[in-house]
């Protein structure tokens, strides 16, 4: 039996094409025109956040409101504390963290490793003199964070602040 040369494909072939064509573009679209759904490398970011805050006793979400008294002598609602993992969630989505801190010869930037130093970095915000995070701590040792690395990546997080 002779091999045909063309085939013509009727209408829904044409269009069972075009939606693979259309699925595909969508699967390898770049990154940045992902959205947080979409982006699977988001997802496992901010379940990584959730282990290292646990892990550090951050506090929650949204800092609660009190009533307090200001100086003329009225009371207003002053968000007080709190707010530390929100805080966190926003820098990591928004920082690439290959500019964050890139690993050279010997060194390994893990996820985790600068997830733990956003972590600490919007700690030590709150409290300048935060003396509990220790790099001899288990958690921190096992992730790698080092003294110089903490102070690399802090330093590259106020650049992006000021900017």
């Amino acid at each position: 039996m002779p091999k045909r040369k063309h085939v013509f494909l009727d209408d829904d072939a044409k269009i069972r094409r075009m939606e693979n064509k259309i699925k595909k573009y969508e699967k390898y679209k770049p990154y940045d025109q992902k959205t947080a759904e979409e982006d699977f490398r988001q997802q496992k970011k901010m379940a990584q956040l959730s282990v290292v805050a646990s892990n550090f006793m951050m506090t929650g979400h949204s800092p609660t409101l009190v009533l307090t008294k200001r100086e003329e002598g009225d009371e207003v609602l002053l968000p007080v504390g709190g707010g530390q993992k929100d805080r966190a969630k926003e820098i990591i989505s928004k920082v690439d963290f290959r500019k964050l801190y890139r690993a050279g010869k010997g060194r390994t930037a893990d996820p985790m490793m600068i997830i733990t130093a956003i972590c600490m970095y919007v700690m030590r915000q709150d409290n300048p003199r935060r003396g509990d995070i220790k790099y001899s701590n288990d958690f921190i040792r096992k992730v790698g964070v080092t003294k110089e690395i903490y102070q690399h990546i802090s330093q590259k997080l106020d650049s992006y602040a000021k900017a």
